[in-house]
């Protein structure tokens, strides 16, 4: 083997070690890339999990206020209202006066035959005991 092949051989196997350290540069690169990239999908999981669990425990907490706001307007829709009459009070709930209100407008509305006069303290009594039973809600 001459001179000028072993130098030759020599640069080749220098710049053949010279493309493997490039080669390894490049992976150590890659791999760290890969490492943050997996790292930054762990936390968007993580917020993702966080997020949904968040979003069952706001729904469960809007569901239990609906029932509860049901339940109260439910109670206030239904409760009795006190009316006072010569012999004492008495109490009625809103489907009472309804009841009433038929009544009353099947003996005195003036389309059968009734006083208009006592139709109208009759609607103006139970327009009273409505708007206690309602709250002054219409």
């Amino acid at each position: 083997m001459n001179y000028a092949s072993a130098l030759q051989q020599g640069a080749t196997e220098e710049a053949l070690e010279e493309e493997l350290r490039a080669a390894q540069r490049t992976i150590r690169a890659l791999e760290r890339e890969a490492r943050k990239a997996e790292s930054r999908y762990q936390e968007l999981a993580r917020a993702y999990k966080m997020t949904v669990a968040n979003l069952v425990k706001a729904t469960g907490a809007c569901t239990a206020l609906e029932l509860e706001r049901d339940m109260w307007r439910e109670r206030a829709e239904s409760r009795p209202t006190t009316a006072s009459f010569a012999d004492g009070t008495m109490q009625l709930s809103a489907e009472e006066i309804a009841a009433i209100r038929r009544a009353m407008a099947r003996l005195h509305h003036p389309d059968v035959g009734g006083d208009p006069e006592r139709m109208r303290a009759w609607n103006g009594l139970l327009d009273a005991l409505e708007d206690r039973t309602s709250g002054g809600r219409s």
